[in-house]
């Protein structure tokens, strides 16, 4: 029925967390491919071990090019999945990160609201962070769903080609628009939680506020509408840790994306349906719409 695809690099201390996830889950995976990103850790050993009792996981080690950025080359594993798993027969693609404990009916839950409505495409739960031992809960829009957790109807994705490989990320709010640009609905379930054991976008940045800027170029390479983004880091920066400081820097990286001399990949058509639905979420106080 489901396919899973995780990339990976250097996640000893966190592939665990996945593995056991997956191993118990209500609704086996048809398929589980592991795409290890050229991890130089124990991350391999790790994996391999869990597929001796578990046969639908399939590891799968791809070379990852010199000078490869995070995001661009988180995606091309992802793909390089894809690749080998594209023409088996099966009705949905989950992504999963590889930092991610996920309730034991997580993929039951999903399947059965794409089985309510035959024109949901993507769709997924939603993660609180688990930081110092307390999980504190992430700002969501039912609009999004984060790739971490994300799970496609194999028909919407392949429909939008997959994932655009975006320097900066944001590659799943890409997904999720070129959805509904072509009619099929994109919901996350918020009764539906998962637990993510790394503060959001710290993976590659390193701290919480690098990873505020890097979500700022984001949004700018993305194509996002100047006021929505502002209005976006004055919420965050109430609600969310670290207070202020976090929406301010989240802002100077849309700013500073103006001056970072680099185009944006995405298309014209994309960035102008992307800034009305913006423009419609502002004038309508964000509801769902």
């Amino acid at each position: 029925m489901y396919i899973i695809i995780t990339p990976c690099f250097n996640e000893q201390s966190y592939i665990d967390y996945p593995l056991k996830s997956i191993s118990s889950q209500t609704i086996e995976p048809i398929k589980w491919i592991i795409v290890d990103d050229s991890s130089t850790d124990s991350t391999a050993e790790i994996i391999k071990k869990y597929a001796t009792n578990n046969n639908f996981i399939d590891y799968h080690y791809r070379v990852k090019p010199n000078g490869q950025d995070y995001f661009t080359s988180n995606v091309f594993a992802i793909m390089e999945g894809w690749d080998q798993i594209k023409h088996l027969e099966f009705e949905y693609l989950a992504i999963l990160d590889s930092d991610i404990t996920l309730p034991v009916d997580y993929y039951e839950k999903i399947i059965a609201e794409f089985e309510k409505d035959s024109m949901l495409g993507i769709a997924s739960g939603i993660y609180e962070n688990l930081i110092d031992g307390k999980l504190h809960p992430v700002l969501n829009d039912r609009r999004s769903t984060p790739k971490a957790i994300q799970v496609f109807r194999k028909e919407a994705f392949e429909q939008i080609g997959g994932y655009l490989p975006l320097k900066y990320g944001g590659e799943d709010t890409a997904a999720c628009v070129m959805a509904r640009m072509h009619g099929w609905k994109v919901w996350s379930f918020p009764e539906i939680k998962v637990v993510h054991h790394r503060p959001t976008g710290t993976g590659n940045a390193g701290s919480l506020l690098k990873a505020k800027y890097n979500q700022g170029l984001n949004e700018y390479f993305l194509g996002s509408h100047c006021l929505f983004v502002f209005i976006k880091c004055i919420k965050r920066s109430l609600k969310e840790k670290p207070y202020f400081i976090g929406g301010v820097t989240r802002f100077l990286g849309y700013i500073m994306g103006r001056f970072n001399g680099e185009k944006r990949i995405i298309s014209k058509e994309f960035m102008q349906f992307f800034r009305k639905e913006q423009i419609k979420r502002l004038l309508s106080l964000n509801k769902k719409i």
